[in-house]
This record gives structure tokens, C-alpha cells and sequence, in this order.
């Protein structure tokens, strides 16, 4: 166990790295005039994120002897708050809006700070940590300053990530990270792997190869190549590992950074694995469900696309030989890595569904389509038992409806739409002859597809307003051809969301797919020769599925199909990861969504949200 004084250096160096941030940020300020600069990841509908210009080199991006500086140059600061606040106190608020303790009696907040009580992000609250476990998995929201009802059940960031000093090894993954705040969340003696975006941590982002970095002791950095420089990694995900051997999985929409835990709504997927147990099964095959696509093994090809494995490596190399997971690589003689054999995943309910960077091809082999993006996808809701298709591969008297709340508006064609539809409704078969047509003739849909972005109104009408929403995009050109398709033969339909949870600004990324299943005709019977005493009884479909995760509703987060029906070919723009899961009953919908139900439809005259066209963003 670590001692409260490396405890309290550590919240120092964070402090005074934000302190010394947010100072050099003050005098360009009083030089030149406010201005917000929009970074733009690609020219397509991948993830736009304010970012300020910085004025010196990001945090951890220099030599380690600045750290080393930098703790002697503290030591004495926390030695005399110590004396003065006594021992292991939170951190004290900074000055800079990355503030991530909002108790207290700030400025601005009107009615509404004085009426609930602000969210803290302080990282060393654990007072109700240890009573939080996930055995089943949960879905919930992060909870936030804004909130102001509690329609769904909400969670901290302190409370995700547990004591700190129970913490043996971290694997973090996050589009955007501030690398100063979320190392004070950190005892400093513990490892951890963060994998972040090339573009936004200022790595080779035409790297073919990760590219990785030392940028805190005991911290190493990887970044995943992107193809030909295009893209983002927009995984968010979390492995804790903690000293007592069970693991916590998180997959989330939120990245590393202040905003996203205390401003913006996010939600989260969040489950704990025990360790196993020596002889005894580690996985609970589905219906259908092959090896390689079981919880673990999909995790572990995730965490080997994303670069993981040659940070392990490294972490080996520099000192740390008793990781909770040393390889990532399968091999003839052992097909499952470690990943999938030191913890028990028989209780694994959630598919979980990423989307890899690249070229896929084909149905079968370690580059098939099924493995990545709208594809993987449909595997899921197979395996789940939530597919509309029969043996025969008809599902005409079955429809699905969906609705897909998004952070980023995408640029959407009948043909993307209506494989987006299929791999929803897990009609493989569909699939393959809809390609095998040459991608022609769309077939008509009997259900809507809702969009769920929010109006112009909408932003207006939260509590930070259009300053507050940065992290939402819709160009005018997308919202023209969006347009021209509702209310056509595509059933799409455009929704305003609104949070659940009061006037707060959303970042979630969530689909609900609600299965349009007739019932059971009882008369509907086929007499046979041979009256059988055995009864084939079909599982009971569920009401629905759930998707959560960091998939935005673009193609560049799930890929666009093309190829026939022997060979498809599926090419994937960024790297992201989310979870299906099923929900039995309507009540179990109704509990689980992050918006107000029925979503208002776009009325005459609404527009989107158009960052660009906002005075805030100019």
C-alpha cells in the first residue's frame, strides 16, 4: 500500500501541471481576444472536438525528469498544505474550467446550484465505492452537474474507477484525454496503458505501426495506426484490475477529460468478472455463438488492434513481470489467451461490438467482415436472440424499429441505410442476396428509422447553451441530404433529443432496436403423418436490444459493405467499441433509453444543432 504522502505528490503534480496550464492560457488571453479553435479529424463525419491551442507542450509530452522536477519542486508545497488541512484531504479546486470539484459555493449557478448538490469528481472519494459491485453488468448514466432528475440510475467517475490503492494495473482508452487530471485519479506506483488518438495527443498519425510513449513514470501511451492518416480511435473503454484478482470491464461514451464526467451526459456499460477458479468453465457459449466471438476473446482483439499488446511489452521490459495479463497472442498450442482463462465470463451478458480500423473481407477468417463494424453488429443481435430472420432467411412478417441517438450526424445514402437496417435485424441471409443484387433495388421498410439529434431550440434551452455543446456535429450539407430522404421510402425520420434527466447536454451514443414480433397464431399448425410427441418450442424473442457505447450513427464509425454475397468487403474509418444487450420487457426499455419518450419529431421550420453556424464557434 502506498503512502498518503506519494498520495497527496501525486495530486500536486496534477494540480500544478493544470495550475501552470491554465496560467500560460491567462496571458495569451489578456494578449489576443478570445477564440475558439475547432480541431477536425477528417473531412468526413468523423468526431470534430474544440480544442485549445496549447502553448507549450501537452502534459507528459516532455522528458520524465520534467515529472521528477516537478515532484521536488512540490514536496514542499504538500508538506505545508498538510500541516494546515491535515491529512489525505480532496485536492483543492483550480482556477481553469477543468475544475473537476464542484461542491462548494461558486459563482453563476443561479437557483440550481443552490437547490442540489453539485457533482463531485473528486478522485479520492471512496466512501461508498466499496458497496458498488457490477456481478450482472448495468447500464448507467454519468452523473453530472446538470442533472437535475433522477430517472436513471447514475454513477461518478471515482466510483467507476474504485480506491486507488486497490488498483494493481489499469488499461484506458479514450478519443480525448487530459492527461494531468486523470493521472490524479491514480496512486503514481500503479501501471497503466492508456490508448488515446494520434491527432489528439499530437503522435504520427500516419504511423503504420502503434506508436507508443513513456508519459508519466509507470504510464505508457499508445496510439493505433490509422489508415492513411484518416480516421480516429474513438474507443473508451476501461480494464481495472484489482489487487484482490477480479477484473471490472467499463465501455462508455465519456473520454478522459473533466467535460465529459461533469457537464455533458454520458452513459456507460460496467461489469465485474471474478477471477476464476481453478478446473471450472470461464465462458457460457450462446446458442449459435462461436468461440472467437464470446466476451473475452472479441476483448482481447480488441485490446490487440488497439496496440495493447506491445505496450504490455514494454511495461515487461521496464520492471512491471507480474501484470495481471502478460500476452495478448493465441497460438495452436493455446488457442485462448489470458485474458480468456484467469477470469470467469459465464455471467456475460452483453455482446460486445467494436469497430476496427481498415479493410475487412469475406465471411470467414481472421479479417472477416463479421468481426467489425454493421457486420459485428449483426452477429450480435443473432447470438442474443434478437434476429427477424428464419432458417429460410425470411423475416417479412417481423420489423424493427430503431432509434439512434448520436452525438455526430452522418452523411446517409438509401443503400447504407438499408444494410444498416439488415445487420440490425440480423438477417444474414437478407444480407448476401441484397449484395449479390449489386447493392440495388433498397428494399421498402414498413418501420421508421429515428435519428435522435438535438434542435438548435434544444441546445438554446440547456443550461450551458451553445457554448456547451462542442462535442455535437451536424454540417448544413448533411442536414440537406438528410432532408431530401425523410418521409420517403427509407422511413427516416429525424427526432429531437432531449436528456431524461433535465436541461442538459448530451454526448450519448445509444440505439434501441424494438422487435415487431406477431404473435403466435394458435390455430396456425401443419398436420404431419407422424404425430410427434416432441415439441419444438422457439425462444421467446425479447421486446428489444440495446446498443451503448462510443458509436456515433456514421459510416465512418461502422463501416460501409460492398463486395457480393460470397465476398463482401467492409471498410471501417475509426476505431470504436459499444455492447448489446437485451431487453425482455418494455418496462425494461422504458428504464434503460437516455432520452424523454416518444422523442418529439422535427416539426416545420426546426433545424439541428450546426456547431459551425454558431457565434460560440467562429
Amino acid at each position: 500500500m502506498y503512502s498518503d504522502n506519494d498520495a497527496d505528490l501525486a495530486r500536486a503534480i496534477a494540480e500544478s501541471l493544470r495550475d501552470a496550464e491554465g496560467a500560460s492560457s491567462s496571458r495569451v488571453a489578456k494578449k489576443t481576444p478570445a477564440k475558439k479553435e475547432v480541431l477536425v479529424i477528417s473531412s468526413d463525419e468523423e468526431d470534430i472536438v474544440e480544442m485549445p491551442r496549447p502553448s507549450r507542450p501537452e502534459a507528459g509530452a516532455g522528458p520524465l525528469s520534467f515529472l521528477n522536477d516537478r515532484a521536488e519542486m512540490e514536496r514542499g508545497r504538500v508538506a505545508r498544505q498538510k500541516r494546515l488541512r491535515g491529512p489525505s484531504p480532496p485536492p483543492p479546486a483550480s482556477s481553469g474550467d477543468d475544475d473537476d470539484d464542484n461542491d462548494g459555493d461558486g459563482t453563476g449557478s443561479g437557483s440550481e446550484g443552490s437547490a442540489r448538490k453539485r457533482v463531485r469528481l473528486d478522485s479520492t472519494t471512496t466512501t461508498t465505492t466499496a458497496t458498488r459491485s457490477f456481478p450482472l453488468g448495468a447500464v448507467l448514466r454519468v452523473d453530472t452537474q446538470h442533472a437535475q432528475r433522477a430517472e436513471t440510475v447514475a454513477i461518478r467517475l471515482s466510483d467507476v474507477l474504485g480506491p486507488r490503492d486497490e488498483l494493481a494495473f489499469v488499461i484506458l482508452s479514450a478519443f480525448v484525454v487530459d492527461p494531468a487530471w486523470i493521472y490524479s485519479f491514480f496512486d503514481p506506483e500503479t501501471p497503466v496503458v492508456l490508448v488515446t488518438d494520434p491527432n489528439t495527443s499530437g503522435a504520427d498519425a500516419n504511423a503504420s505501426r502503434p506508436t507508443l510513449k513513456n508519459m508519466f513514470p509507470n504510464w505508457v501511451r499508445v496510439c493505433p495506426p490509422l489508415t492513411n492518416g484518416r480516421g480516429c480511435m474513438h474507443m473508451k473503454y476501461m480494464l481495472l484490475f484489482s489487487k484482490t484478482g477480479a477484473l471490472r470491464v467499463v465501455v462508455a461514451s465519456a473520454n478522459l477529460v473533466p467535460h465529459d464526467w461533469r457537464d455533458v451526459e454520458n452513459y456507460l456499460f460496467i461489469q465485474d468478472f471474478p477471477r476464476a477458479t481453478p478446473g471450472a468453465e470461464t465462458v457460457r457459449l450462446r446458442a449459435n455463438e462461436k468461440p472467437s466471438e464470446v466476451f473475452p476473446a472479441v476483448l482481447a482483439g480488441v485490446l490487440r488492434a488497439t496496440g495493447v499488446e506491445e505496450a504490455l511489452a514494454i511495461m515487461e521490459r521496464q520492471g512491471h513481470t507480474s501484470l495481471p495479463i502478460s500476452a495478448l497472442a493465441t497460438s495452436s498450442r493455446t488457442p485462448k489467451t489470458s485474458l480468456e482463462t484467469s477470469w470467469d465470463w459465464t455471467l456475460a451478458r452483453a455482446a460486445l461490438v467494436p469497430s476496427v480500423a481498415g479493410q475487412w473481407e469475406g465471411w470467414a477468417g481472421m479479417r472477416a467482415v463479421v468481426g467489425t463494424g454493421q457486420p459485428r453488429l449483426m452477429r450480435a443481435v443473432q447470438v442474443l436472440g434478437c434476429g427477424l430472420e428464419d432458417g429460410k432467411g425470411k423475416g417479412k412478417d417481423c420489423d424493427l424499429e430503431l432509434d439512434c441517438l448520436t452525438s455526430s450526424i452522418g452523411t446517409y445514402s438509401p443503400p447504407w441505410l438499408a444494410v444498416f437496417r439488415l445487420c440490425a435485424a440480423g438477417r444474414s441471409r437478407a444480407l448476401q442476396a441484397w449484395l449479390d443484387r449489386g447493392r440495388k433495388k433498397t428494399p421498402a421498410q414498413r418501420a421508421p428509422l429515428r435519428v435522435l439529434f438535438p434542435t438548435l431550440e434544444t441546445v438554446r434551452g440547456t443550461t450551458a447553451g451553445e457554448a456547451g455543446a462542442g462535442t455535437v456535429f451536424c454540417r448544413r450539407a448533411q442536414w440537406g441530404k438528410i432532408s431530401a430522404l425523410l418521409g420517403g421510402d427509407s422511413k427516416l425520420e429525424m427526432r429531437d433529443s432531449r436528456s431524461r434527466s433535465g436541461p442538459v447536454g448530451t454526448h450519448t451514443k445509444m440505439i434501441l432496436g424494438t422487435l415487431r414480433v406477431p404473435e403466435a397464431d394458435p390455430d396456425d399448425t401443419e398436420d404431419t403423418e407422424d404425430e410427434s410427441d416432441v415439441e419444438v418450442v422457439e425462444p421467446k424473442k425479447p421486446h428489444a436490444w440495446l446498443y451503448v457505447g462510443s458509436h456515433n450513427f456514421t459510416a465512418s464509425a461502422w463501416g460501409t459493405l460492398s463486395g457480393n454475397g460470397f465476398n463482401p468487403v467492409l471498410n471501417v474509418t475509426n476505431y470504436e467499441l459499444g455492447v448489446v444487450l437485451r431487453l425482455e420487457t418494455p418496462a425494461d426499455a422504458d428504464a434503460a433509453v437516455a432520452w424523454e419518450r416518444p422523442a418529439r419529431r422535427y416539426a416545420r421550420g426546426d433545424l439541428p444543432w450546426i456547431q459551425d453556424e454558431s457565434p460560440f464557434f467562429q
